[in-house]
């Protein structure tokens, strides 16, 4: 169940369809390939009209009947008189004015996206775990909106699905999380969530308070927050990347010190988190080149976390790697990682069965 989007060739910079993929499913196809085929069993279709030619519109006026059975949404500037015609002439549409807030696209299409993600985990799922999967999902969500809206971060919900978290963590295991997570929609919301929940789970294994535990939670759920400034064309992209799409999800970690320095509600370290999980300590990582003691363990735990989970996700253009060869990558990366890290890491994954990583002893 997914939202189709519509548009007469790549969206513009400044679409605020360009952010959909990140709360539902979503495809996105040209206004001359819309058929029964590619629209498929789509709940609701979002037409952009910024920018489209005649020739894309004719084309979408004549294969109409493939999305008529559906909610239909057109992104319309009123100002622009030629959009609101040809939203009209469309036939049976909604219109909604591009620069509306965010959150109002959000609410209408959510009308037509009932389904539960809780109801895509496996049946075998303890209700700690999906209680808390679900929890981490609308802060995930929330964070996406701030973001976009540029609006405060929602701290207490934020704390709240660390705590739900690291309970769940405790009382089904590791495994159970990750199996959940991998279920998401979205690579980003997955990569996000597993990253959380290894370094949640790998810091109360190296005996972290339980503050300090929540707290890395919360780095793991914020820490990738400055993708949402790159195009999903380019964080999914189904092919390896080219050198300037490369360049340019490196910049992540700016844009994310650029999304959090105004945010006086968002603690200190878990702004190091989101700005600092790719420095490496021999200088070599990026966006500072910070070395040695300039980064925190905090952040040396969470750059563990994250390297392993990459290394080990399913992705579009390559094969994930097996967990023990994951951990001889880590360590192979010598100096550039806290070596004491990456061993406590193969020694909670490796030193007892995966699936039990770990969970507490049930009451007497």
């Amino acid at each position: 169940m997914e939202i189709v989007l519509i548009s007469d060739g790549p969206l513009p910079l400044d679409s605020p369809v360009r952010k959909l993929p990140f709360f539902f499913p979503a495809r996105l196809i040209n206004m001359n390939m819309v058929s029964p085929n590619t629209v498929g069993a789509s709940k609701v279709a979002v037409v952009e009209l910024s920018g489209a030619s005649d020739a894309g519109l004719t084309a979408l006026k004549s294969s109409w009947n493939s999305i008529a059975a559906i909610p239909v949404i057109c992104l319309v500037s009123q100002k622009n008189r030629r959009e609101v015609i040809q939203a009209g002439a469309l036939g049976k549409t909604e219109t909604i004015e591009r620069d509306a807030p965010f959150a109002l696209l959000l609410k209408r299409l959510k009308k037509f996206m009932e389904a539960d993600l809780v109801e895509a985990l496996p049946c075998t799922t303890p209700e700690t775990t999906a209680r808390a999967y679900k929890s981490s999902n609308t802060f995930l969500e929330s964070l996406c909106l701030s973001t976009v809206e540029g609006a405060k971060i929602r701290i207490s919900l934020m704390n709240e699905s660390a705590e739900e978290m690291l309970t769940a963590l405790k009382k089904d295991g590791l495994s159970c999380w990750l199996n959940a997570v991998e279920t998401h929609h979205s690579a980003t919301y997955s990569h996000s969530l597993q990253v959380a929940g290894l370094a949640g789970m790998l810091a109360k294994h190296v005996g972290w308070s339980e503050e300090d535990c929540t707290e890395v939670i919360a780095g793991g759920l914020v820490h990738d927050i400055g993708k949402m400034r790159i195009p999903l064309t380019i964080l999914d992209k189904p092919g390896k990347l080219t050198q300037q799409e490369r360049d340019l999800i490196d910049k992540h970690p700016v844009f994310g010190r650029d999304i959090l320095k105004s945010r006086a509600e968002v603690s200190l370290a878990v702004k190091r988190m989101a700005i600092q999980h790719h420095e490496m300590l021999d200088g070599s990582g990026y966006p500072k080149g910070l070395c040695g003691d300039q980064i925190v363990p905090k952040v040396r735990l969470l750059t563990v976390c994250d390297i392993f989970v990459a290394l080990t996700e399913q992705r579009s253009y390559r094969e994930s790697v097996p967990s023990r060869v994951a951990v001889a990558m880590l360590k192979d990366m010598g100096p550039k990682l806290d070596q004491k890290i990456v061993a406590c890491l193969s020694q909670m994954l490796f030193g007892r069965a995966f699936g039990a990583v770990t969970r507490e002893a049930p009451a007497a």
